[in-house]
């Protein structure tokens, strides 16, 4: 059975506070660039999926809603 997608979890994993993790991007750029699909996940419910979309994207990490 093939693996076409991830879930990847936001804090702790991508990122800390406002500190993109060394190899995330490229990591995630990985999986991309080989079609993968991609869910980011958090425990955190005090954000929206617009407002983890903006921080990925403004932390180096281009993410659609």
């Amino acid at each position: 059975m093939a693996i076409s997608g991830y879930l990847v979890d936001l804090d702790g994993t991508v990122y800390v506070g406002e500190r993109l993790l060394p190899g995330a991007a490229r990591a995630i750029a990985a999986l991309r660039t080989r079609g993968r699909k991609l869910l980011f996940v958090s425990n955190k419910p005090l954000c929206s999926r617009r407002d983890y979309a903006q921080k990925l994207t403004r932390l180096g990490i281009p993410t659609a809603e």
